[in-house]
C-alpha cells in the first residue's frame, strides 16, 4: 500500500470516527441541541480540522441521515427480491419500514426532522449533495411502490378505478403518520390494550382491503 493510500484510509477512518460521535450526540440531544465545538470536543480535534471533514453541520447532520436511508432502502431491496406480485411488494415495504421503525428508531427520528421543514430542501440546484442523495433514494423507494401498484392493477390483484401516484403519496402519508403518531393516540390505544404492532398490523389490513380487487377476475 503506497503512502497515499495508507494517508486516505487514515483520512476515511477519521471521517467515520467524526460520524460515529456526531450521531451518538444527535441521537441524544437533536440537531439543534448541538454545536460544532461540542462535536469537535468530543471527538479531540479542533474545528478547523473539523471543517477539513465536514462543510458545516448541517452538512455532518445530512450524512448521518444518509447512513440511515440506506440502511432503510437495503433492508427494502433486500425484502422484495423474492416477491412475485405487486402486492407482495406493497407487503413487504410496509413490514420493512415497521422493522426500521423498531430497529433504528433514531435513524428514523434524524430523518423526520430532515423533512420536517428545518432545512431548504426545495432549491434542488443548489440544495447539499448528500440531501440530494436522500432525497433521490426516497424517490427509488417511491417509484418502487407506485410500480408495485401498477402490477397489481395489471395483475388483476388491485382494483382498476385508482391512480397509482395518488396511492402512493397517500400510502407515504400514511406510513409518515404512523411513525410520528402522537403521544395522545399511543396512550388512547394503550388503554385499549392495542400494541403500535398491532395498530400497524390492523391499518396495513385495512390498506389491502381498501386496495383489494373485489371482482371476478376472468382467469381464461
Amino acid at each position: 500500500m503506497s503512502i497515499k493510500e495508507i494517508k486516505e484510509q487514515e483520512k476515511e477512518q477519521r471521517r467515520s470516527y467524526i460520524l460515529d460521535a456526531a450521531e451518538k450526540l444527535f441521537f441524544s440531544r437533536g440537531y439543534d441541541g448541538v454545536s460544532m465545538d461540542e462535536i469537535a470536543n468530543e471527538v479531540e480535534l479542533n474545528k478547523a480540522t473539523l471543517y477539513l471533514y465536514f462543510k458545516n453541520k448541517e452538512s455532518l447532520f445530512f450524512t448521518i441521515v444518509l447512513r440511515g436511508i440506506r440502511i432503510l432502502n437495503a433492508m427494502i431491496e433486500d425484502g422484495i427480491k423474492n416477491c412475485k406480485t405487486g402486492i407482495q411488494i406493497l407487503d413487504t415495504i410496509g413490514n420493512v419500514y415497521f422493522e426500521f421503525i423498531n430497529r433504528y428508531p433514531d435513524y428514523n427520528r434524524t430523518y423526520l426532522y430532515f423533512r420536517s421543514g428545518r432545512f431548504d430542501l426545495d432549491d434542488k440546484k443548489n440544495i447539499n449533495e448528500v440531501a440530494k442523495e436522500i432525497l433521490k433514494l426516497r424517490q427509488d423507494t417511491f417509484t418502487i411502490t407506485c410500480n408495485a401498484i401498477k402490477s397489481g392493477i395489471n395483475e388483476g390483484m388491485i382494483r382498476r378505478d385508482i391512480d397509482p401516484v395518488e396511492v402512493t403519496v397517500l400510502l407515504t402519508l400514511i406510513v409518515k403518520g404512523l411513525t410520528e403518531m402522537r403521544s395522545d393516540f399511543k396512550e388512547v390505544l394503550d388503554n385499549q390494550g392495542i400494541s403500535q404492532y398491532q395498530f400497524f398490523v390492523d391499518s396495513a389490513d385495512f390498506i389491502h382491503r381498501m386496495l383489494m380487487n373485489t371482482e371476478k377476475v376472468d382467469t381464461k
